[in-house]
């Protein structure tokens, strides 16, 4: 009797493990990027990996920025919420977080962000037009997404796109 509960266990163990290994293994080959925050006013975007390079814009303590995955001299290479590309000195800049690569998309044009799933909802914040925001589930014509200064809400699918 031990026997055959011990067989029968082990069956269910290994029908369980063929079918949770490929999800896991298909989570585990996503492509992720790194969420960086600034930690001073006023650090600078700039052109190129260095100081004497033109400042493109200016953050203020508690931006976030995507990681683009290059290092010069002691410049990361980031994508500010807004798209914005460009270096900034590392010693501005702590790990946030990271988010999965085809959930970051950007606003194709001003578009509201609602409580709820339609437009009779309240509105929680206006995204900008080029504005990088993390999709995290998909309703019919509605995403729920989040900026990356925290605010969450559903806006309308169509006016956003991935980012690349």
């Amino acid at each position: 009797m031990k026997r055959k509960i011990l067989l029968l266990v082990l069956s269910v163990l290994l029908i369980v493990s063929t079918v949770i290994a490929p999800v896991s293994a298909q989570a585990a080959s996503k492509k992720t990027v790194q969420i960086l925050q600034v930690t001073v006013d006023g650090a600078r975007i700039r052109k190129g990996p260095g100081s004497s390079y033109d400042v493109i814009t200016s953050l203020k303590n508690g931006a976030k920025v995507f990681y683009l995955g290059k290092d010069e001299k002691s410049f990361c290479y980031v994508r500010s919420d807004h798209g914005v590309t460009g270096y900034i000195y590392k010693g501005f800049l702590k790990s946030y977080g990271a988010a999965y690569v085809d959930q970051v998309y950007y606003a194709t044009l001003r578009a509201r962000v609602y409580k709820k799933a339609s437009t009779h909802s309240s509105r929680k914040t206006t995204l900008t037009k080029g504005q990088h925001v993390i999709v995290y589930q998909v309703k019919g014509d509605w995403a729920y997404i989040k900026t990356l200064g925290g605010t969450g809400g559903y806006v309308k699918k169509s006016a956003l796109k991935k980012a690349k």
